[in-house]
């Protein structure tokens, strides 16, 4: 029998004594107007509204988004006690937020692996088929369903990215249509998870029975990958265009200030485009070439150790939009919502299968592939496969050769549509329909 340790009884009475503190101080006296919430307080609460979100999606298995129940708990919060101006109570700035996403879709443009995207072409092309599936339907059949304005707002989230979302909420022209873009984005994962999820676990069927049929073995795919990868890292290892920081003077200020310097180029490049391609848009081509000739490194921001705050307030700053949302709102958001997602699938499976069929992939894998615009990209897109690789084998070597088979499509995938084209896609549509 296990003995009970006395120390962790003390902890726990620690931690029991600390939430009922700010119950008390931060909730109570709060919600009942008798101190305004300070600067800790509002900055702990909105961390520990994104922390329950984190957790019911991984004990979910990200069936349920956490941004879903992050932004169900800004909006009950918001019904009850949250002071409407919670996000600079909690020391984030009002235009803080616009320059950080800026420097994510750098970042995100120097995660791009240029020889990866190339080896896996077919995936690339049944993606974009998608999503511009995605674009056909949501904005000839949304626009006679509903409004050419809200389809318009709707279409890039709805091909799977975050930013594309961040990017809509700037320009769209009405409160209402601002919460539609983030809502878009924060609901469609429930239709794209389980869409995926079955799509996936049905490829991985197929893979099987392949295998069963001509006796390859994961081993022998394994070995052609690891020879791509090579082949792929000597082609990269080539001189750099731009002199090097020495190893020694390499810090997180150097790496932070490639990102914002390269941030800053792209408000130059988007005032000499007369703003026909968004700044949005130049970050992230800046991004990848900057890593490509070598000016900054891959995941700049991780390595300058700040992408947790960066993300996090960027988070923080989406929910705080949530505050104007009534019930009224909330019913004919969930209308709309529940009519742009029918159009968007309807719109990836009228391109991506027969375009994934015509380059020889099965109907489920080109499906999945298009879907993983609803399924927003990683880490969904890895969660995913990784899910129904292990539900579909019964033995390690069938394990590792269907993560072998469905990661490296549905990676690609989600940095196709999630990372890059929806950026792309959102700044072509704001300069046609909201310049």
């Amino acid at each position: 029998m296990q003995e009970r340790n006395p120390k962790r009884w003390i902890g726990n009475l620690i931690l029991v004594g600390s939430a009922i503190a700010f119950l008390y101080f931060g909730v109570y006296r709060v919600a009942s107007g008798q101190v305004k919430m300070d600067t800790a307080t509002a900055y702990t609460t909105m961390l520990l509204v994104l922390i329950v979100g984190e957790v019911i999606s991984t004990k979910t298995k990200a069936f349920v988004p956490s941004m879903f129940i992050s932004a169900t708990l800004f909006v009950i919060g918001y019904w009850t006690y949250f002071p409407k101006d919670i996000l600079q109570l909690g020391g984030i700035a009002a235009n803080l937020p616009t320059f950080l996403v800026m420097m994510m879709v750098v970042h995100l443009g120097t995660m791009l692996d240029v020889q990866e995207l190339i080896d896996q072409w077919k995936t690339v092309v049944i993606t974009l088929a998608g999503m511009l599936g995605i674009l056909i339907v949501v904005l000839s059949a949304g626009a006679f369903l509903i409004d050419m304005k809200t389809a318009a707002v709707a279409a890039p989230p709805l091909t799977g990215g975050f930013v594309a979302a961040m990017m809509m909420q700037s320009v769209a022209p009405t409160k209402e249509l601002a919460i539609l873009a983030m809502a878009v984005y924060v609901l469609q994962g429930f239709v794209g998870y389980p869409l995926t999820s079955i799509c996936l676990k049905r490829e991985s069927k197929l893979v099987l029975a392949a295998r069963a049929a001509n006796k390859e073995t994961a081993t022998e795919s394994g070995a052609r990958q690891k020879e791509t990868k090579i082949a792929s890292a000597e082609a990269k290892n080539m001189e750099s265009l731009f002199p090097q920081i020495p190893e020694r003077y390499r810090s997180d200020f150097t790496y932070l200030f490639t990102i914002a310097f390269l941030t800053v180029i792209s408000g130059y490049l988007d005032t000499l485009s007369f703003g026909y391609i968004s700044k949005f848009v130049w970050a992230l081509i800046l991004g990848v070439f900057a890593t490509l000739f070598g000016f900054t490194e891959k995941n700049a921001l991780v390595k300058a150790r700040s992408m947790g705050f960066v993300y996090t307030a960027i988070m923080m700053f989406v929910f705080s939009g949530l505050q104007s949302v009534t019930p009224a709102t909330l019913v004919l958001l969930l209308k709309q919502f529940a009519v742009l997602i029918v159009l968007a699938t309807a719109g990836v499976a009228l391109l991506s299968i027969p375009v994934g069929r015509k380059l020889g992939m099965s109907t489920p894998m080109s499906f999945a592939l298009g879907l993983g615009t609803l399924a927003g990209g990683f880490p969904a897109s890895y969660t995913l496969s990784v899910e129904a690789a292990k539900v579909m084998s019964s033995n390690e070597e069938e394990y590792q050769l269907l993560e072998e088979h469905l990661l490296p499509k549905t990676l690609v995938a989600g940095f196709v549509s999630a990372t890059s084209g929806s950026v792309f896609i959102a700044g072509i549509v704001m300069a046609i329909f909201f310049k």
